[in-house]
């Protein structure tokens, strides 16, 4: 049988209670760079429902500016032209503009 005992070990009175070095943590500043003393800005919540006929959409902005409303409950498809009978459809990422006509008819945008 291994000599051995369950009983607690003399604890060293001069021991310190710390065994580790203090741990630095950085806020990712530079040293002498100044805190920031106001909090970022709060942006408006992007999805919610539409004023006009409560269905769920995304509002957003095109990069010239047009706010657009895009509906997320419509599946989307895009179309892969091969030498078949008929196209294969993919199931898409995109989102159709919202057309209840809350955030504007959408605007003609020349490539």
């Amino acid at each position: 049988m291994p000599d051995f005992s369950l009983e607690a070990d003399d604890i060293e009175s001069e021991r310190s209670a710390r065994r580790r070095p203090v741990r630095l943590v950085s806020s990712g500043l530079h040293p002498e760079a100044a805190v920031p003393t106001s909090r970022p800005q709060d942006h408006p919540p992007v999805s919610g429902p539409c004023e006009v006929c409560g269905a769920l959409v995304v509002i957003g902005a095109t990069v010239r500016g047009a706010r657009l409303a895009l509906d997320l409950h419509v599946k989307t498809y895009t179309i892969s032209w091969s030498r078949e009978a008929q196209p294969v459809l993919h199931e898409s990422r995109g989102y159709p503009v919202h057309q209840c006509g809350a955030a504007g008819a959408p605007p003609e945008e020349a490539s």
